[in-house]
């Protein structure tokens, strides 16, 4: 008779609000795939990817908010400088965020209790950083302050507090895909790319069983189901067809109920709640939501509903503590969408609403952990608390605050106990169906970061938590005591203490590229050269002109102007016609109308472009360089000295020319094999070049032809780049390891016995092309057929190279090159400005820094700027010697005041009132019923003199008979 009992929430049905209700106009259209979920909430946010900033933005959003979030609207976390994989809320703070990314870093984030505003860029704390990208990341669902993230082949366990790695779990032979906590949070069970599904003592650091999983090595799924010994996991099999396990991990060699659905490539997405035994399963990219029941006994997994929504980008379970207990609201779910975020409650049906139902809903998780950190690793496990979601007891839901650092401040505050209050004065803030209210007993404990378990106050002014079901709370809650109080009035406090003091915090973490507007474009660019070496930069752009190399005979360089935007003829533009193929060409950074072009005859051409430019495709070139005897690789100007030029060949020597005398001045010797590529010092007075024999080599050139120093450089063999950064304190070298990985290798170049750091990428065929940007210490990273522009914040600091946000185009490009100075836009906070060259177009591109005080001169980012566009010397003083450093200016429009002389801010007015000055105006209910009372008896009272009407004057008698 099992399969005929009846379920309390068999009829429960998804009751999708109207679009008015929904979040709408934000940005999730192009999410990178990832093991993470795209969304999660607490009883306080809501979080979710967006497509913003190469997927490294955050949006936020208050957990009942609804209405139009486009654009500026959309408050949100500037969290990583890549994308997000993974975020996870406390089960015990409704304000603590943890978030890891694609950028191998995990972080902390305390959002305020008052609401975001704008754009939150400082995290509590950065958690860790990785070798590898954090693909999950996970509270203990008991323990306080106790993280688990998952990269490449282990999981790692973090006490959050002391930001040390705990535990670690390696025994995986492939990439873990997914975990999740037992109920009591001494188990963990994951899954991972070789197939198979293990369970885990964490603390014991053991692997208990294994079994085999889904049969395809696609991504998937394990959720352990509460307090029971069962775990779901969602999977592909053979034939790519998505199916639903169900494991008894006493029984654990096969699964004890299996489903299978369609045969779409989204992976299912699993969610359980443990009061109700209810099953939601989604897979990415679907447009249904399924609702299953757990039961005891065979089927186990009963299929009840399907729900059809938009598509789907990601899906969370709302925490049991925002429902709407009164309208039998038993569940709700987040829906991410493309352009939009849809609640959607399940809601049983019953004949009124008017009284609580109390079988629907048995008692829930309290939200108070029963351990902290040290107990849980010292062995201890505690059954979790719960509490009763009956109104009419009184209960009044907290929204939780309980960490100790806050946002941007990297500060641990002492654990505060607070007074103990009567029911009258005791401040909580309440969940009643969809309005959350927070009071200022919570804005107390959030701006004085109190750490402390929260109670609740009952009708006859007794504290207790809530009708608790389990008496285990953490030793550090149980014994309160009440701290000493200062001559102030204050509670004690102990001094906090610092922690990542040493935090590097870069102004242009949070850069941000975008492409300008299209009428500032050239479009219709055709037939570009497939045979320009890999290692030539492609593509040359200054003030004046755009050289871009094209296919067929000759050698042909199009020169385009850069005010000549729009579409460029059907029948091509003129170019320079070099005679022989071109392997490099490069402008002169002092003459918009000179460009130098090595080809594969030998010979270095000179040509001098017209200044209203080309009208036809010419052949005569001005000036030839004739010396080398195989053919060229590389052509460099220096960067302080007029008409000096650098060239590299195939015959393996570097040579120096005087462009005034059109003559070979120096040749450096020394190299075995091809030399990849050559750099200047910032300073002009050396350069280095990196070899195909694996050597590093710096010159000083006019001293001697032999290298003065030489160290080991890359592995590879398939080219690389260089570029003097720091003001010549560290050589930054990009090219490949011996497996074609992609690396970036900083290096002092006052000892290259071994590298200072090294970052390994990706694997692609193409070579990293280097800018660095002296002003703001930025190093811009590209490479032929990428879409994405990488940069890092180059320091002399340890590790020497930060991670800033990524530049992501919608479509592939086939060089950057930057522009000077002089055509940034400090009015947007626009700190460099480069031409994207594409398959048929070029497009500006900008990089700003998000700041809010735009009508002021950023001088803390705009420092005075390099001329780099003058001289210095001239050939003929560099060669006998001579040094001079060049000259700077600022960049600072005559009719905008600097950041540092705007008046300073007035102090923002609080949202809620603190709790001290709360306190000396609150008035309980029977203080404000005597004020009534006492103005109504006031209005009341009686008066014995005479009535108005009795002072009127009356009318005589005889005036009546007229």
């Amino acid at each position: 008779m099992w399969k005929f009992k009846a379920s309390k929430y068999k009829n429960a049905a998804a009751k999708i609000p109207k679009k008015e209700e929904w979040i709408t106009d934000i940005s999730a259209c192009n999410l990178n795939s990832s093991c993470g979920n795209h969304i999660e909430a607490s009883a306080a946010y809501m979080v979710f990817n967006t497509d913003l900033s190469g997927g490294g933005t955050l949006g936020v959003l208050p957990l009942n908010a609804k209405g139009r979030f486009g654009g500026e609207n959309l408050t949100s976390i500037q969290a990583h400088s890549d994308f997000v994989t993974d975020f996870n809320f406390s089960r015990f703070d409704d304000y603590l965020l943890a978030t890891c990314s694609q950028d191998s870093t995990a972080k902390i984030w305390h959002l305020p209790a008052d609401g975001v505003s704008g754009t939150l860029c400082n995290p509590a704390c950065i958690l860790t950083h990785e070798d590898k990208q954090i693909e999950n990341v996970l509270w203990n669902p008991n323990a306080e302050n106790v993280l688990a993230l998952s990269l490449d082949v282990k999981v790692k366990i973090f006490d959050v507090l002391k930001q040390t790695s705990c535990l670690e779990l390696a025994d995986h032979g492939d990439l873990v895909q997914s975990f999740s906590w037992n109920g009591d949070g001494s188990q963990m069970v994951t899954s991972a790319r070789d197939k198979a599904i293990r369970i885990f003592d964490v603390r014991a650091k053991k692997l208990q069983q294994s079994a085999d999983g889904h049969q395809s090595n696609k991504d998937s799924r394990v959720l352990w189901l509460g307090d029971k010994d069962q775990i779901l996991s969602t999977g592909f099999n053979m034939i790519r067809q998505r199916e639903v396990y169900l494991w008894d991990t006493r029984n654990f060699n096969r699964p004890i109920k299996s489903l299978s659905f369609d045969s779409s490539t989204g992976i299912l997405m699993p969610f359980f709640d443990s009061d109700t035994a209810m099953i939601f399963i989604a897979g990415k990219g679907d447009t249904s939501i399924r609702y299953l029941e757990l039961t005891d006994k065979d089927p186990y997994l009963v299929e009840n509903s399907v729900e059809t929504v938009e598509q789907l980008k990601g899906l969370t379970l709302v925490p049991k503590r925002a429902l709407d207990v009164m309208k039998c609201e038993v569940n709700r779910l987040l829906v991410l969408g493309q352009h939009s975020i849809i609640p959607v409650p399940y809601i049983v049906p019953r004949k009124s609403y008017r009284d609580f139902n109390a079988d629907l809903y048995p008692d829930t998780f309290s939200g108070v952990p029963t351990v902290t950190c040290d107990q849980w690793l010292n062995g201890e496990t505690k059954a979790p608390t719960l509490v009763s979601l009956d109104p009419s007891r009184k209960f009044k839901l907290l929204l939780r605050r309980r960490f100790g650092l806050e946002s941007g401040e990297g500060e641990v505050s002492e654990q505060i106990p607070s007074e103990k209050k009567s029911a009258d004065e005791f401040q909580s803030s309440r969940v009643s169906g969809s309005e959350t209210q927070t009071n200022a007993s919570t804005k107390q404990s959030s701006d004085t970061s109190i750490k402390e378990s929260q109670k609740v106050s009952l009708d006859d002014g007794s504290e207790s938590f809530g009708t608790m079901r389990s008496s285990h709370l953490p030793s550090d809650a149980a014994s309160m005591t009440e701290k000493p109080i200062s001559s102030d009035g204050d509670t004690a406090k102990q001094k906090p203490a610092k922690i990542l003091a040493a935090l590097r915090q870069s102004k242009f973490r949070h850069l941000q590229g975008s492409p300008m507007h299209k009428s500032l474009n050239i479009e219709n660019v055709r037939n570009l050269s497939k045979s320009i070496p890999g290692e030539s930069d492609f593509f040359h752009a200054n003030r004046a002109f755009c050289a871009i190399p094209l296919g067929g005979a000759g050698g042909l360089i199009a020169i385009l102007s850069t005010e000549n935007r729009g579409r460029l003829p059907d029948t091509g533009s003129p170019a320079l016609q070099n005679g022989s193929s071109v392997t490099d060409f490069v402008f002169d950074p002092f003459d918009d109308h000179r460009l130098v072009v090595g080809c594969d005859d030998a010979k270095i051409r000179i040509w001098n472009i017209p200044k209203g430019g080309l009208t036809e495709t010419t052949d005569n070139a001005s000036g030839f360089l004739r010396g080398h005897t195989e053919k060229i690789y590389f052509v460099r100007f220096h960067p302080h000295a007029a008409d000096v030029l650098a060239s590299g060949s195939y015959d393996m020597t570097v040579r120096l020319w005087d462009l005034q005398s059109q003559q070979e001045r120096i040749k450096l010797i020394g190299h075995t094999d091809t030399i990849f590529c050559f750099s200047w010092s910032q300073d002009g007075k050396k350069c280095a070049t990196s070899c195909k024999d694996g050597q590093i080599r710096i010159y000083d050139p006019r001293s001697s032809v032999q290298p003065v120093s030489t160290g080991a450089g890359l592995e590879g063999s398939r080219g690389g780049r260089l570029v003097w950064t720091c003001d010549d304190q560290i050589l930054i070298a990009t090219g490949f390891d011996k497996s074609s990985v992609r690396e970036v290798v900083a290096f002092d170049p006052r000892s290259l016995s071994s590298p200072l750091y090294k970052i390994d990428l990706d694997t692609s065929p193409s070579i990293l092309v280097p800018y660095y940007d002296a002003d703001s210490s930025t190093l811009f990273l590209t490479g032929r057929g990428d879409s994405t522009v990488k940069a890092y914040e180059v320091a002399q600091d340890h590790p020497h190279l930060f991670s800033l946000s990524d530049f992501k185009a919608d479509s592939l490009h086939q060089a950057l090159s930057f522009l000077p100075k002089t055509e940034i836009d400090v009015r947007k906070v626009e700190f460099a400005r480069a031409l994207r060259l594409t398959a048929n177009s070029i497009e500006p591109v900008s990089f700003k820094v998000p700041r809010t005080k735009m009508e002021f001169f950023q001088d803390d980012l705009f420092p005075d700027t390099r001329v780099t566009w003058k001289s210095t010397l001239s050939s003929a003083q560099w060669f006998q010697g001579e040094n001079k450093t060049q000259i700077k200016i600022s960049l600072k429009p005559d009719d905008m005041k600097s950041l540092s002389e705007a008046p300073a801010e007035m102090p923002k007015q609080q949202k809620y009132q603190s709790f001290e000055v709360y306190k000396t105006t609150y008035k309980t209910d029977e203080q404000k019923k005597e004020e009534l009372l006492s103005a109504m008896n006031t209005k009341l009272c009686l008066n014995d003199g005479p009535l108005p009407q009795d002072l009127t004057e009356g009318v005589d008698p005889d005036e009546w008979d007229d």
